[in-house]
């Protein structure tokens, strides 16, 4: 006896007038999740509405992507910046070989706290807008989205100052210990 599943897919419930057929035929037509890259230009970004037809749309798409990884990566930089600490000498801090937090310490105000949010909400929406592009198993998104992200870090974080030696605040850095 085999089971009736078409209420799965959008048919009617078993038992009914159902013209599915269950998974086994008739006029049901799923569409699933591509299981390999696709190399074609045709792709659908977010909404029907934006799928690409033409070349030339592909590739105004592929810039939009590239575009967003790039602005990504730099909100993340922007986003993560240390703030800027008065630099204290070992004379200054007697006593202290590992200092956690910077002298003195006091709560961001409400005004950094709500514009780091801010930041951290369009970080988090471009990383699922990066997502959901990157789900469409089209091969050139996937390698655009790459380039992007690299390129955004390349231009951000990898121009980040490297602490060295003593000047290191990380108590896994600092020499002597």
């Amino acid at each position: 006896m085999e089971m009736d599943h078409s209420h799965h897919f959008g048919g009617e419930m078993a038992g009914g007038s159902g013209s599915g057929g269950g998974m086994h035929g008739g006029g049901m037509h799923m569409k699933g999740m591509p299981v390999a890259f696709e190399w074609g230009h045709r792709v659908t970004l977010y909404f029907d509405s934006w799928a690409t037809e033409t070349h030339f749309e592909y590739l105004v798409a592929l810039l939009f992507m590239f575009s967003l990884c790039v602005m990504q990566e730099g909100l993340y930089y922007l986003r993560t910046l240390p703030p800027k600490v008065r630099a204290q000498t070992t004379e200054e801090i007697e006593g202290v070989t590992a200092p956690i937090l910077p002298r003195p310490y006091k709560s961001p105000a409400l005004r950094q706290r709500l514009v780091g949010t801010s930041l951290y909400a369009l970080n988090l929406c471009s990383s699922y807008l990066i997502m959901l592009a990157v789900m469409t198993c089209n091969g050139g998104v996937f390698f655009t989205v790459v380039l992007g992200l690299s390129v955004g870090h390349f231009l951000g974080k990898s121009r980040r100052p490297i602490a060295t030696g003593h000047e290191s605040s990380e108590a896994c850095c600092i020499e002597g210990q």
